[in-house]
């Protein structure tokens, strides 16, 4: 079919769905804050089109073919009966590609001989007529097309807008004498320059601009412009934006020194040209951003420069997605059958996306200063990209490396940029510190995060302001920093907090600080979880009998005693921790003997009937209990603190564990056990669960009737129907349990249901209040409980709503 580029008419294709689709998509579009965009082909006309059949004479034309070896045989591609069209012959047989078709008028018998499009650089479009525009009236019949697109889309691209500004429609189709021109056949028009100016006096980019402006001014117009003519259509004929094909041809090239230069010598000569350029990676005549670019650190690199840089950023059919196919404008539909690189999209949503929502941040270039690169010997390394930009209070800094080598160095002082003064012109340049508008005093410090990593960074004013920034980046990495504040040392912290971080980054710099300042506390918590203390844990309380030695209890005592101590030092808590620490004691020697009594009533035994007993006891020689162990012992030490803190307004029972950050000595000890990160956010995640709910864990394990009467003997506020409901609607157990949807159904995890119940057994025998002649019987008679809820596990085939119904109906 023809291309995209040689129309018929300026209206909707019916195989589109015509004026209704139109109105259906643009009405929801602007419900969602999205404008249309369309194609504008000012240049030229189909073979077939409107203009051709109704007005011949808008077209540049001969009346005989201008090489006597054309030929016309071909069949007619006229749909009007009116009017035969042909190509010539050397199209149907690949041999040429004609300057002209032929156009016959079948009523009056005239011929002529219509020229294609061409720019004069490869081949004529043998698709296209081209339109004549030394002629008034065409120029005005094009101007009124321009206006019935705008009146449907506020945005409009213009194709090949260079081929319409004077100096080339003039060397192109109507060269100066002698010139030759460009285009075979054209030096027989010869024109002279004061000849060619009668005809067409005005640019006609100009007299676009200025009549849209007045009469359609919330129109976009958009030129593609190439031959180095980016500027000129800015400056001179104050088109609203222009392609900039050097950002992709450069880039993609690693032309990096001459990229800069065209940054650098914009700034210099008319910074605002910036902003009015359209940055893109790929459009419908290139090849892909995939093919060009590919798929990894060099694409989302250039990729980062396209949506931080000043001006428009323009992503390309299928760029996203990661599509291969180059558009194809002259094809119906995609050759290729290719599905989206959800690996591609996803990195597009967490590094790219979140900062075009920030482009105010950084479309204008009021404030934009690109820097230097130097490495450490004092050597300009102009693969590196760095500049900054801020606006609204907001400041962002960005580097990319666009080169296969690593680099490190120092940025400090920006290139020269024309500034207004006064009211007169001048360069000036910045140093890094200025252009981000630091305080370099010693006591001003800023915190920074850096965008793909999203880690925090912190570093003094007076840094900044007199040393730069250092920075290492590997081959195609890139660096965005944003989300700038300063904050007031007045007490050293942050600096002290600086020197221990030494440049490196951090989830949180707030975080950072309290977790500094909470050292002690921390380092006192850790130290009853080191190794040989665990090991005596597990040999005299976990495993050991009664005539084992109480050493353990009092070392742990001892270290329990340090880490009140270190609390209430902190805090300021005024207060006694004998009671609390004597109730930790008391905890300790009670799983002792609860322990004892398993494992000598419990006793494992092959084949004996007790091995189920040891299947729900997580601390047992049947697992690992040396982890189970540690965990065990988290959750003494803790839920004891928590008693600490009752009648305390700023830390009390419900927020002491966030206040104390404990999160970073318990992902340090577990650690040590060698779990992964994921399993250590599932282990603090069991470790909250069982914190909350553990205490409650007697009640899982007992029948209806059992837990009516322990409930009005306490007098609890619990729902009796169904305590193991309750637990499986809290999100915090969803969560550990893995609940997921598929296709309506909530599926869990087994093994973390089995994990959990096996935890909540093991709670209730500890803290078990029967004498030791009954303990046996009531574990057997709990076991059974436990039994019976693992079998509805399994039953259920592992739907959540499918467990809960079988538990509310027992």
């Amino acid at each position: 079919v023809s291309s995209a580029y040689s129309l018929y008419d300026y209206q909707i294709a019916w195989e589109l769905g015509g004026e209704y689709a139109y109105n259906n998509l643009n009405e929801r579009a602007r419900k969602r804050g999205i404008r249309l965009a369309s194609d504008m082909v000012p240049n030229h006309t189909g073979i077939y089109s409107k203009w051709t059949i109704e007005h011949p004479e808008y077209f540049i034309q001969s009346t005989y073919p201008p090489f006597p070896n054309y030929r016309f045989s071909g069949p007619d591609l006229s749909d009007d009966p009116s009017v035969q069209i042909r190509v010539e012959d050397g199209y149907w047989s690949r041999s040429d590609a004609a300057v002209i078709f032929q156009r016959i008028d079948n009523h009056s018998g005239v011929v002529r001989y219509i020229y294609h499009g061409n720019d004069g650089t490869n081949m004529p479009w043998n698709d296209t007529a081209q339109l004549n525009m030394i002629r008034a009236e065409v120029r005005e019949a094009v101007i009124q097309k321009i206006f019935e697109v705008a009146r449907k889309f506020s945005i409009i691209r213009f194709d090949a807008a260079m081929t319409l500004t004077k100096r080339h429609f003039s060397r192109l189709w109507f060269p100066q004498p002698g010139k030759g021109g460009d285009i075979p056949s054209r030096a027989d028009y010869a024109m002279t320059q004061q000849e060619f100016d009668q005809l067409f006096p005005e640019e006609f980019w100009r007299e676009v601009v200025d009549r849209i402006n007045t009469e359609i001014p919330d129109t976009l117009l958009l030129a593609e412009a190439f031959w180095l003519m980016e500027g000129y259509f800015v400056r001179s004929l104050g088109m609203h934006r222009v392609y900039n094909s050097a950002f992709m041809h450069m880039l993609m090239k690693e032309e990096n020194a001459k990229y800069r230069d065209l940054i650098s010598n914009t700034l210099e000569f008319e910074p605002e040209i910036l902003k009015r350029y359209v940055n893109f990676m790929s459009n419908p005549d290139e090849e892909t951003a995939i093919k060009q670019f590919g798929t990894d650190d060099k694409y989302f690199g250039v990729c980062i420069l396209m949506v931080t840089l000043p001006g428009l950023p323009m992503f390309a059919h299928g760029q996203i997605e990661g599509y291969h196919e180059k558009y194809g404008m002259e094809y119906q539909r995609a050759y290729y059958h290719e599905a989206p690189n959800q690996w591609l999209v996803n990195r597009h949503i967490r590094e790219i996306f979140p900062l075009m929502k920030k482009r105010y941040l950084f479309s204008q270039v009021t404030n934009f200063w690109l820097f230097d690169f130097y490495d450490s010997h004092g050597n300009l390394n102009e693969n590196i990209f760095a500049f900054s930009n801020s606006e609204r209070g907001e400041r962002a800094l960005i580097l990319f490396n666009n080169k296969y080598q690593n680099a490190s160095g120092n940025i400090f002082r920006s290139s020269p940029k024309l500034i207004f003064s006064d009211g007169k012109k001048e360069l000036q340049t910045k140093t890094l510190g200025q252009a981000l508008g630091v305080n370099p005093t010693l006591q001003h410090y800023y915190i920074y995060r850096e965008h793909i990593s999203n880690l925090e960074y912190l570093k003094s004013g007076s840094e900044i302001a007199f040393d730069g920034f250092r920075v290492e980046l590997d081959a195609f990495k890139y660096l965005v920093y944003l989300d700038f504040r300063d904050v007031y040392d007045s007490e050293g912290e942050y600096e002290k907090l600086a020197r221990k971080l030494h440049g490196n980054g951090v989830p949180s710099i707030p975080k950072a600080l309290a977790e500094m300042k909470l050292e002690p506390v921390h380092s006192a918590f850790e130290k009853i979880f080191d190794e040989e203390t665990i090991q005596k844990f597990i040999e005299e309380i976990v495993l050991g009998g009664k005539e084992i030695s109480n050493g353990c209890c009092q070392v742990l005592t001892k270290k329990y005693n340090r880490l009140t101590k270190a609390i209430i030092n902190h805090f300021v808590l005024g207060k006694d921790s004998k009671d609390n620490i004597n109730a930790f004691s008391n905890l300790i020697n009670e799983v002792k003997e609860k322990s004892s009594l398993i494992n000598s009533n419990l006793s494992f035994k092959p084949d004996s009937i007790h091995r189920n007993n040891y299947h729900p006891y997580v601390l047992s020689t049947e697992s690992d209990y040396k982890e189970n162990s540690t965990l065990l012992l988290l959750y003494i030490v803790i839920s004891n603190l928590k008693n600490l803190f009752d009648g305390n307004c700023e830390l009390n029972p419900d927020n002491f564990i966030e206040k104390m950050i404990l999160s970073t000595p318990i992902k340090n000890i577990l650690k040590r056990l060698g779990k992964g990160k994921n399993e250590v956010e599932k282990e603090i995640l069991l470790l909250s669960i069982l914190l909350e709910f553990g205490g409650q864990s007697d009640f899982i394990f007992e029948d209806e009737k059992n837990i009516s009467e322990k409930v009005k003997m306490e007098n609890l506020d619990f729902k009796i129907e169904s305590p193991i409901q309750q637990l499986l609607e809290l999100e915090s157990v969803k969560l550990f349990l893995g609940v997921n949807q598929y296709e309506g159904v909530a599926y869990y995890n087994k093994e973390s249901f089995d994990e959990l119940l096996s935890w909540l057994f093991s709670f209730q025998m500890i803290s078990g209040k029967s004498a030791e002649a009954d303990f046996v019987t009531e574990m057997k008679r709990k076991l059974n409980r436990y039994l019976e809820l693992e079998r509805f596990s399994y039953e259920s085939n592992f739907v959540l709503e499918r467990l809960v119904e079988k538990i509310i109906l027992l």
